[in-house]
């Protein structure tokens, strides 16, 4: 057999006729031990489909009686338990023969399906095909990779070209989300919208939405500093020096008057900021209620953005379980391959 470049065959020929079946579960599973319930399942699913099956069974045997045997352990079982096999596990089996093209059984009309790679040999014999030096019981992940003969040149100059178109696109997409974005927030900072699209994984809607959290952010810190109570307190405590400073530049214009006098002058002065503080408690009320709905707002855009990361990394979990089932992926290179 012409081998494909980076895989072997793991041999079963010292386990009898159940050589499909367990083929098919080291593809699937990364080990053979369940064959026997593949086996059950792949016949119960003939069962089902019989209309389907029973045309195909040769020998002139009645179905039931085929069936019957197949159940068997140790029965050999040939292309109609392997489209049963892909049909019920919803994926696609392919076949590699000695110095043939390769047969694709497709279990399914999906694309991208998972397909599991079985060699067939001395017309009687399954392996399971998996990549050179691959002795562990993980699942086998290889993919068909169809070439065109003689065309290997022409298919990289497409790949090298798509790629540079698509870089184009991205870029052409990425300006008009900026545009997007300055236009419904009103910002003028071109660099912080790329930022923040960047951030929110170019959702557009998302990244409006932080633009508009951020300015309103700042818009209540601005509004905080202009009614801080501290500085309020300040400018109070300014207004009672000044007005201190003035009387003890009067005391010294005119030599008549006494210490006695300027204690009372100060403690007039008291009095009357306490008396004007008396005066206005509803300001203070009103203070403290609008600090009170400021922090609220605070807590609840907290609680927002927490979940947005949250959510966020949830995304990026995914993607990378994604990416990571995906490396495992080794490329079955062929010039030509026939369905069933």
């Amino acid at each position: 057999m012409s081998r494909k470049q980076g895989a072997r065959l793991t041999c079963d020929s010292s386990l009898g006729r159940n050589c499909l079946f367990r083929a098919l579960g080291d593809q699937l599973e990364g080990h053979s031990r369940n064959h026997l319930r593949h086996r059950q399942e792949t016949v119960d699913y003939m069962i089902k489909w019989r209309e389907d099956f029973e045309p195909f069974v040769e020998d002139d045997v009645p179905f039931d009686k085929h069936v019957t045997n197949l159940a068997k352990p140790g029965t050999f079982a040939g292309n109609d338990a392997i489209v049963a096999f892909a049909r019920n596990n919803q994926l696609n089996v392919v076949i590699h023969q000695p110095n043939a093209p390769l047969w694709q059984i497709r279990g399914t009309d999906k694309n991208n399906v998972r397909e599991l790679h079985i060699a067939y040999r001395y017309r009687e014999h399954y392996d399971s095909v998996r990549r050179i030096n691959d002795d562990s019981e993980a699942p086998a992940y290889l993919q068909m990779e169809m070439l065109c003969k003689n065309d290997s040149n022409k298919r990289e100059e497409a790949k090298l070209w798509k790629g540079e178109f698509e870089a184009d696109e991205i870029e052409g997409e990425t300006e008009d989300a900026v545009q997007k974005v300055l236009k419904a927030t009103g910002c003028s900072d071109t660099d912080l919208v790329r930022h923040i699209l960047d951030v929110e994984d170019y959702n557009v809607e998302s990244a409006i939405f932080a633009v508009i959290q951020m300015n309103e952010v700042e818009r209540i810190i601005g509004a905080e500093e202009q009614h801080d109570p501290q500085s309020e307190v300040q400018e109070s405590c300014s207004r009672t020096l000044s007005e201190e400073n003035r009387y003890g530049s009067r005391i010294s214009g005119n030599q008549s008057l006494h210490q006695g006098e300027i204690g009372n002058n100060t403690g007039q002065a008291r009095n009357n900021d306490k008396n004007q503080a008396g005066r206005n408690p509803k300001v203070s009320k009103k203070q403290k209620k609008e600090q009170q709905r400021l922090e609220k707002k605070k807590r609840q855009e907290e609680r927002h953005r927490q979940k947005v990361l949250a959510s966020k990394n949830d995304r990026a979990d995914s993607s990378r379980r994604e990416t990571d089932s995906s490396s495992h992926v080794t490329l079955v290179k062929t010039m030509e391959a026939l369905n069933i």
